[in-house]
C-alpha cells in the first residue's frame, strides 16, 4: 500500500467541486492553523498585540506544519473496512461469487423497467427477464430506462420458458480485464456510486467495488449521501476476479495527481524568484501562504525588518502580496519565502536618510517606563530616552509627553550601527533654555523661586519652566549652623536669593540665601580694620593656635607664634577658654573668610601706648623739677613695667 494522508476527525471543510463532480474538501487556514505544530510540536499560537520584546524563529525544517496528505494510511483500518465490503457484498448481492454460464454477449433493448425486474426485447416478439439487481441501483431502482440497448448474456430459460438473461455477466466480462490491467498499470476507472454502505460508499465500475470512507477524498466528507448518483473516478486497490469485487481509493489517485502538479510546479520555481501568493494564515513563528498548487511559507524573521513585530500586524489573512524565494525543497515539496528582501534593508544607507541631528517624524509605537518607540519606517524605530523629553528638571515620565498612537517629531541624536539603534530627542527640537542662562541668571543677580526639593546638601530652586538653582546648606545663613535645609525651608516655599555662580558646562547654578544680607564679618571689619586692637573671648584650642570669638558669628585664630613674646609650646598653657583677650588685626582674607589676630603685637601696643600716657603725666609732673627728657623716660618706663 502507498503511503495516504489522513484527516483529522470532527473538522468539516470548506467544498470544493472537482472535474469528477464530487466535493472534495479544501484547505482553510484555520485547518492549517489547527494541524500546525509549533517549534516544540504544539499548536502554534497566534501572535500577541504588544513593542517589548521577540522569540527566536523556527529553522526552515521546523517551519512547515505536517500536511495530512503527508501522513501514511493506517492498513490495518483499510484492510478491516475491505472484510466488512466483502460480508456486505454478500448480503446486499447474493450469489454474486456464483460462476454464471458462458454465453455470448448481444445487445437488447429495455421494453420495461420496475424494481424487481427488466424486461428486454429478446426477438421473434419474445422478451427475456433480467433480474434488476443486475443493475446499479439509485434509490431502489435500476438504473436503467426503457429505450436503452444495453448488454447481455443469454444463460437460460424460466420454468415457463421465458428466456433468463443476465446484464451483470454481460458488464462484469467487459470489466475484468479493463480492471485487472487498471490495478496493475496503476490507472484510473470510472464508475457510478449507487448507495452509502457501512463504512463507505457502493461504486459500480462494471461489477460491485466498495470505496471506503476513508478514500473517498483527501479529507474527510461529512455527508456520503450527498455523493449518491454521481459519477467517479478512483484507482483500484484491490482486485478479487474470482469473486468479481474490488476496492477503490479516489482519495490515492488525487494525491498523486496533486503529487504530480507539485513537482511540476517546484520544477518551475528557483531561488530569487519573485511571485505571488495569498496569505492563508500567521502564527506566531511565521505565515503560510497559498502560491496555487502548493503552500509556501515566511519565516516571522523573514516578515519585515522590523524586529519584534508579529506576523499578524503585517500580513493580515486573504492579503494578496509578492514574494521572494529564499529555499526550494524538492524533497519535501516546500518553499520557503522573504518579504522583507523585497526591499534593500533600510539601515544600509541610514547615515543618508537619517543623519545626526535631523529632524524625523514618527508614530509612537511602544511607551516603557525609561523612554518611548517611535517607527519611522518600516526597520527604522527610534528611542526617546525619558532624558530627552524635555528640558523641564526633575524625573520624567514618558506617559506624561507622548501618547501610544501619536505622531511626534524628534531630533536624531545617536544611530547605533551594530545593534540597529536610533536615539531620539525631544527636547532638542525646542531650543536649550540654557544657551541664554548667564543672560537671563547672570552671577550676583537677585533671583526668587519655589524650593522644589530639599537634600541633605541643600535645597533646589525653580526659577523658571526649564532651570533649576540650588542653594548649598552651608549658604544658608551666617550666623547659624544649619545641619539640614529643612530646618528653615520647606518645599513649595519661595525664596529670595542671590545668584552666586553659573557653570554652563554642568548646567548648575549656585544661590546663596544668606548672601542677600552683608555678613558679619564684613560689618566687623568694616568698623575694625586691619591694624586695629580688638577685645575677643578664647573659644577653642588647636595645635596650631587658639580661635577668638571678636562678636557673634565673627571669629579669629591667634597663631601659636602669636600668642605671647616668649616661646609657647601649647597654647591651653598661656591662654584658658572663656578668657577676654586683647588682640590685634594683622591680616584679613574677606574671601575665605579668615582674619588673623595677635596677642604678641597687642601686647606691644599696649606698652607703647602706656609709654606714651606716662610720657604725658611724667611731663605734667616734672614741671618744675629740672629732669631732662631721658631721665623722664627712665621713669615711665619703671612704672609701666611695674605696672
Amino acid at each position: 500500500m502507498n503511503p495516504e494522508p489522513s484527516h483529522p476527525q470532527g473538522e468539516q471543510e470548506p467544498q470544493e467541486v472537482n472535474d469528477a463532480g464530487i466535493t472534495s474538501a479544501v484547505e482553510d487556514q484555520a485547518q492549517d492553523t489547527a494541524q500546525t505544530p509549533g517549534p516544540e510540536g504544539n499548536a502554534a499560537p497566534q501572535a500577541a498585540a504588544q513593542p517589548s520584546p521577540s522569540p527566536a524563529a523556527p529553522s526552515p525544517a521546523e517551519e512547515y506544519p505536517a500536511n495530512p496528505e503527508d501522513e501514511e494510511d493506517d492498513e490495518a483500518d483499510l484492510q478491516s473496512e475491505i472484510e466488512q465490503f466483502d460480508q456486505l457484498l454478500d448480503m446486499h448481492l447474493p450469489g454474486a461469487a456464483e460462476e454464471a454460464p458462458r454465453g455470448e454477449i448481444i445487445e437488447v433493448p429495455v421494453v420495461s423497467v420496475s424494481s424487481d425486474v427488466v424486461l428486454v426485447d429478446f426477438g421473434g416478439k419474445a422478451e427475456a427477464r433480467i433480474p434488476a439487481s443486475d443493475f446499479p441501483q439509485i434509490d431502489g431502482q435500476p438504473n436503467v430506462k426503457i429505450g436503452d440497448v444495453i448488454k447481455a448474456v443469454h444463460v437460460g430459460r424460466s420454468a415457463d420458458g421465458t428466456p433468463r438473461l443476465s446484464h451483470r455477466e454481460a458488464r462484469v466480462r467487459e470489466s475484468e480485464d479493463a480492471i485487472r490491467l487498471a490495478k496493475e498499470e496503476g490507472r484510473s476507472v470510472k464508475g457510478l456510486i449507487t448507495q452509502t454502505v457501512k463504512g463507505g460508499l457502493m461504486v459500480d465500475i462494471g461489477l460491485p467495488a466498495f470505496m471506503p470512507a476513508s478514500q473517498v477524498d483527501l479529507f474527510k466528507i461529512p455527508d456520503l449521501n450527498s455523493l449518491v448518483g454521481q459519477e467517479i473516478e478512483a484507482l483500484v486497490i484491490e482486485f478479487d476476479p474470482r469473486r468479481k469485487r474490488a476496492v477503490l481509493s479516489r482519495r490515492r489517485m488525487l494525491f498523486e495527481k496533486r503529487e504530480s502538479k507539485r513537482q511540476e510546479f517546484l520544477s518551475g520555481l528557483a531561488v530569487d524568484q519573485m511571485i505571488m501568493g495569498k496569505v492563508k494564515n500567521t502564527v506566531d513563528f511565521g505565515a503560510f501562504i497559498d502560491l496555487g498548487v502548493i503552500d509556501g511559507f515566511v519565516p516571522r524573521e523573514e516578515i519585515s525588518y522590523d524586529r519584534g513585530t508579529p506576523p499578524s500586524d503585517i500580513l493580515k489573512k486573504g492579503m494578496e502580496c509578492e514574494f521572494k524565494i529564499i529555499k526550494i525543497d524538492m524533497d519535501q515539496g516546500k518553499v520557503t519565502l522573504s518579504r522583507k528582501r523585497l526591499s534593500t534593508d533600510p539601515w544600509e544607507d541610514i547615515d543618508g536618510r537619517y543623519p545626526i541631528g535631523a529632524i524625523v517624524q514618527g508614530e509612537v509605537i511602544a511607551i516603557q517606563s525609561y523612554g518611548a518607540f517611535v517607527h519611522l519606517e518600516e526597520g527604522v524605530t527610534g528611542m526617546i530616552h525619558a532624558s530627552d523629553m524635555s528640558w523641564a528638571p526633575g524625573s520624567k515620565k514618558p506617559h506624561d509627553f507622548v501618547a501610544i498612537g501619536e505622531t511626534v517629531t524628534s531630533q536624531v541624536l545617536e544611530l547605533d550601527h551594530e545593534r540597529r539603534r536610533m536615539s531620539l530627542g525631544l527636547k532638542q527640537i525646542m531650543g536649550d533654555p540654557w544657551e541664554k542662562v548667564n543672560e537671563k541668571f547672570p552671577k550676583g543677580s537677585v533671583v526668587k523661586g519655589e524650593v522644589t526639593s530639599l537634600t541633605n546638601y541643600g535645597a533646589f530652586v525653580r526659577l523658571d519652566e526649564y532651570v533649576e538653582g540650588m542653594v548649598h546648606v552651608s549658604h544658608l545663613s551666617w550666623d547659624t549652623h544649619i545641619n539640614h535645609p529643612k530646618e528653615i525651608l520647606k518645599v513649595g516655599q519661595e525664596v529670595e536669593a542671590k545668584v552666586l555662580a553659573v557653570d554652563m558646562k554642568a548646567r548648575r547654578i549656585s544661590l546663596g540665601v544668606k548672601q542677600m544680607t552683608k555678613s558679619p564679618i564684613s560689618a566687623y571689619l568694616d568698623d575694625h580694620p586691619e591694624g586695629s586692637v580688638v577685645t575677643g573671648k578664647v573659644t577653642r584650642f588647636a595645635p596650631f593656635g587658639a580661635f577668638v570669638e571678636l562678636t557673634p558669628g565673627v571669629e579669629g585664630l591667634i597663631h601659636i607664634s602669636q600668642i605671647d613674646e616668649k616661646r609657647v609650646e601649647l597654647p591651653e598653657k598661656v591662654l584658658t577658654v572663656g578668657e577676654e583677650v586683647q588682640v590685634k588685626i594683622t591680616k584679613i582674607e574677606k574671601k575665605k573668610g579668615k582674619i588673623s589676630l595677635s596677642r604678641k603685637a597687642a601686647i606691644k601696643h599696649a606698652e607703647r601706648e602706656n609709654i606714651k600716657a606716662y610720657m604725658k603725666q611724667a611731663e605734667k609732673e616734672s614741671e618744675g623739677t629740672g629732669l631732662n627728657l631721658g631721665e623722664m623716660i627712665q621713669q615711665a618706663q619703671k612704672k609701666a613695667n611695674k605696672d
